[in-house]
């Protein structure tokens, strides 16, 4: 077993005593499995006496050994049951355990890291490398158990019985133990790029499928068939070359257990014969005793096999658990007190990972009761500043201050708990309208969600949908349009309540009328929270208390909309064009 696989284990431990359970109970199995086989070699020593010295055996000398046998199959029947059962047991809840820890893990980890890998590949892991590891865990270790089981409980009773014919069988041994060698070293690089092609491929599929829309508009099917192609071939031409080293691996196992068996019967058949070696009997239960113990070994090519794709997997599995997240809760973090009051950012700059600087000095004060609106063209910093907010990132110079305090000083789930964001691609799940809005207040009651949906300009729409609140929205919510799903998104964050309200081109994709009910209700709103107003259309933001401009990154102009629209700088511009004037 690889390394990847052994830093895995852990998540067998809670259930040690049943897999222990499972293993004894395999163990008692294997003991009824080879008990027949003593039972035949006394048997045919029973008739080899009888046909020597001439006396005629009734069939009641013979009733013992079928009533023996009978029970051993039942013996191997019950104690066989309760292995599989209590090991499949076993390795069901340690793949829920391992689904849940990864994907708890995954929760944890920075908004960088879903933006810089795709979701088919993060999902491959989740999903099929798991599974993988069921398997590894219910049959693969199972097998391996029941080999060494088998192996040791053969051999010993072989040894016991004649210990020249045992030491015969282990001959070939090295060249065994040197031939799966061999073949570890050359298959698993190959399990480890199908594994990875596998990702890709899924990545690919899960864009195209939700893409497709805009594929067939394009025509772009040949080409995204080609990338389908390009990595469908990687996986195919690695799972080949796999299968050829798996191919060179068999016929040399069959060639070792064949040459031990030629030895056993070979010079094993000559010693019984000159009376040097066992009886007739034990030699017939040596004979059927060593073909169980070389069966093993066959099956043994077929278990690196699977371990060595278990190991794949282990890889990409632990790959996740070892990325650490930037952004995380320090020693010291601790729960705010108290009602949000304010937030300071004092001369806040950021970067994006090996990317310029997208803000540089920014000073802004967002106080209780008021709304501050941000605007300027596209690029210039506005969302970057929305994530460092809601402390997705961490800034590469400055501050931020809450209620006077070092926003890295307030635990994640403290911060994040009193904000209510609404971002600018508004994101529903598979599930009903209702389900959406409550996604941040599952246990809010019927009256508050409609509240929110009348709140946000949903509550009209939603009244003609098919089931009304209980309407499945699709993937994404791609049964609905882009401003019926910004609304939705809306009423999800006023549900909350929230101290601090984000709003990233929150009202960018519906309609005039619909804006101006949205703005009004949300003016309503202000008393008792922050509210911070992420826009590219002005009047958006023009009721706003403070409205600053962001150009490259940098803030020119500050003030209410009249003032800026006076100052004819770079505001009035942008309002001159959007309004017509």
């Amino acid at each position: 077993m690889g390394r990847s696989l052994w830093r895995l284990v852990r998540f067998a431990r809670p259930y040690a005593r049943r897999i222990v359970a499972g293993l004894l109970a395999n163990a008692g199995a294997r003991f009824f499995e080879l008990l027949p086989m003593i039972v035949v070699g006394r048997v045919v020593d029973k008739v080899s006496l009888s046909l020597r010295e001439g006396q005629a055996l009734l069939p009641g000398d013979f009733v013992w050994a079928g009533l023996l046998v009978l029970g051993t199959f039942a013996g191997l029947a019950v104690f066989q049951s309760v292995s599989d059962y209590t090991l499949d047991a076993a390795a069901q809840r340690i793949r829920h355990d391992l689904r849940v820890a990864l994907y708890i893990h995954a929760q944890k980890l920075d908004v960088s890291y879903f933006e810089s890998r795709q979701t088919g590949d993060i999902m491959a892991v989740l999903a099929g490398d798991v599974d993988n590891l069921e398997r590894f865990f219910s049959d693969t270790s199972t097998s391996i158990v029941r080999l060494v089981i088998t192996f040791v409980g053969v051999y010993g009773i072989l040894l016991w019985m004649d210990y020249h014919l045992a030491l015969l069988l282990l001959a070939p041994m090295p060249i065994a133990i040197w031939a799966v060698r061999f073949f570890a070293t050359r298959v698993a690089p190959q399990y480890r790029q199908a594994r990875r092609a596998v990702g890709e491929i899924n990545a690919i599929l899960e864009n195209n499928l939700q893409g497709m829309h805009v594929i067939q508009a394009y025509s772009a099917q040949e080409h995204q068939t080609g990338r389908i192609r390009l990595r469908s071939e990687e996986y195919r031409d690695a799972a080949v070359r796999a299968a050829r080293e798996r191919a060179h691996f068999i016929p040399l196992l069959y060639g070792v257990a064949g040459f031990g068996y030629a030895l056993l019967i070979g010079i094993g058949g000559w010693m019984t014969v000159a009376g040097v070696g066992p009886s007739v009997g034990e030699y017939t239960t040596f004979v059927l005793m060593a073909m169980r113990l070389i069966f093993p070994l066959l099956i043994f090519g077929m278990l690196i096999n699977q371990i060595q794709q278990s190991e794949a997997s282990a890889l990409r599995i632990n790959e996740i658990f070892d990325t650490t997240p930037t952004v995380f809760d320090q020693a010291q973090a601790m729960a705010l007190d108290g009602h949000l009051e304010h937030v300071h950012v004092r001369d806040l700059s950021f970067a994006y990972p090996e990317r310029k600087r997208v803000l540089c000095g920014i000073n802004l004060h967002l106080e209780c009761g008021r709304m501050l609106g941000v605007v300027g063209p596209t690029g210039a910093g506005k969302s970057s500043l929305a994530k460092l907010m809601l402390r997705y990132y961490d800034p590469a110079a400055g501050e931020i201050l809450v209620n006077n305090l070092p926003l890295s000083s307030i635990s994640l789930d403290s911060w994040r708990g009193r904000i209510g964001y609404v971002s600018q691609e508004a994101y529903l799940f598979h599930g009903t309208v209702a389900e959406n809005i409550r996604l941040g207040s599952p246990g809010a009651p019927d009256e508050a969600v409609e509240e929110a949906a009348r709140m946000a300009g949903a509550d009209e729409f939603i009244a003609k949908l098919p089931q009304g609140y209980a309407t499945m929205v699709g993937d994404r919510g791609m049964k609905l349009s882009g401003g019926q799903r910004q609304r939705i998104s809306l009423a999800r964050a006023i549900l909350r309540d929230p101290e601090f309200l984000i709003l990233d081109e929150a009202t960018a994709s519906v309609d005039t009328r619909t804006e101006e009910v949205i703005q009004n209700n949300l003016r309503s709103l202000r008393q008792n929270r922050i509210t911070l107003a992420i826009a590219h259309r002005l009047s958006t933001v023009r009721h706003c208390d403070e409205i600053v401009v962001i150009v490259d990154g940098v803030i020119v102009e500050r003030g209410t909309h009249e003032e800026l629209v006076a100052l004819d700088g770079v505001y009035a511009g942008l309002w001159r064009v959007q309004s017509g004037d």
